[in-house]
């Protein structure tokens, strides 16, 4: 990598985070910016906290497609001749880096909306159907706030991360769709957390909710809590404190349409 001569440049920070953005071709360079994360802001300073660089290979004698190549600071990420699978891997990358050096926050993998003035997180893992259950809840009336991490401050309130959702189509990968079809608000506004909802799809599944202790809460939470060793001791503040102050509900669940107006009618 270090061979290579980076021409163009983005310094960027999310709730904090400061990352770096190079490549050798200003075009593909603009054309990454469409995938940066919600909230972005340009800043001038040249100290990053994560540093990408995205090498555009030239054109082959033979014919061929070129390799290009994608680091995420000195470890090279992907090599691909195919620009879109590269910018696949900047969306995952980027997000983590920002959830690791984020200043004042803490990342849960989570899909996350408002209702009521109150949050609605729902802690889960890939494939658990949080992003579908949070379309769904939107539509219902919910506000949208994330479908890919709950974002939370130092009070435990919960932060919009209001990223282009995507949901997995029959062969599991991910189709981005609009803001617009999503439908609905996009929240704007910190909101304490008022519920919990520690749920996976399970085909033919019943809603069936039993009411976690604050410490099982903090468990759940925990689990799929993005930070850095130094920030786990706030993590822990953070996670207690929403915890304490929401009700955790858990409970498989079958389609998310036909739960989504009934969880909205319970949560007065």
């Amino acid at each position: 990598m270090n061979s290579h001569v980076w021409t163009h440049n983005v310094n960027f920070s999310v709730y904090g985070a400061r990352i770096g953005v190079r490549s050798n071709d200003a075009r593909a360079l603009k054309e990454l910016q469409t995938v940066f994360p919600p909230h972005w802001r340009l800043i001038t300073t040249r100290n990053v906290d994560w540093q990408f660089s995205l090498y555009i290979a030239p054109p082959t004698r033979s014919g061929r497609k070129p390799i290009h190549r994608l680091w995420s600071n000195e470890e090279q990420r992907m090599r691909s001749k195919d620009l879109e699978q590269i910018f696949i891997a900047f969306d995952q990358d980027v997000q983590l880096a920002i959830a690791q050096n984020a200043r004042g926050k803490i990342f849960v993998h989570a899909g996350a909306v408002g209702w009521r003035g109150r949050g609605i997180i729902i802690p889960g893992k890939s494939y658990a159907g949080k992003s579908s259950l949070v379309r769904e809840l939107v539509r219902a009336g919910a506000t949208y706030y994330s479908d890919e991490f709950a974002v939370l401050d130092q009070q435990g309130r919960l932060h919009p991360f209001a990223r282009q959702p995507a949901l997995r189509d029959e062969n599991n990968l991910n189709q981005k769709i609009s803001l617009a079809e999503l439908g609905g608000a996009i929240g704007q506004r910190p909101l304490a957390v008022g519920t919990v909802l520690v749920t996976k799809y399970r085909e033919r599944a019943k809603w069936r909710p039993r009411v976690l202790t604050p410490g099982l809460g903090v468990l759940e939470l925990l689990a799929h809590t993005v930070a850095a060793p130094s920030k786990r001791p706030m993590a822990l503040e953070v996670l207690t404190r929403v915890s304490k102050q929401a009700i955790v509900l858990k409970s498989a669940r079958g389609e998310a349409r036909a739960l989504a107006e009934q969880l909205l009618d319970a949560l007065v």
